[in-house]
């Protein structure tokens, strides 16, 4: 099994920075990328993974990516985050195109490690597969 990685995608670094703590904690890797490319080849690495992207303005970039990682790699779990004015149309369609959390206001980005780590947690869960009951071949 590949390490889990969080792999956050965003120009200033400070979502990197919140989950930081809570990869230390539990051995994870945190990745940054700002571009798409190098982001791809984080993302097709394989292992558990938790994908962060900042909604920027134009959102547009930011919600085709989410979209090509819910159909090109529907194993990678993705957090929308955003503080955009137009936030509720915003994460109305960061979960239209695939992600599996749209953090905008009035939501709270303190929340962003707890569900992160839910995230990683299901998907380490479900790399591992199915535990054979006691006794079973």
């Amino acid at each position: 099994m590949h390490h889990p990685q969080i792999v956050v995608f965003e120009r200033d670094g400070r979502l990197a920075d919140q989950v930081r703590p809570l990869a230390a904690t539990e051995r994870w890797v945190v990745r940054e990328s700002r571009q798409v490319e190098p982001l791809w080849q984080l993302l097709q690495a394989g292992g558990p993974t938790v994908l962060v992207v900042k909604v920027g303005s134009p959102p547009d970039r930011d919600l085709m990516l989410i979209e090509r990682v819910s159909w090109q790699l529907p194993d990678v779990a993705t957090v929308a985050v955003g503080d955009l004015e137009a936030a509720a149309v915003l994460s109305g369609l960061a979960w239209d195109v695939g992600a599996a959390f749209a953090l905008f206001p009035p939501q709270s980005r303190d929340m962003l490690s707890d569900i992160v780590a839910g995230m990683m947690r299901r998907a380490i869960r479900d790399s591992i597969g199915p535990i054979p009951a006691a006794g079973a071949p």
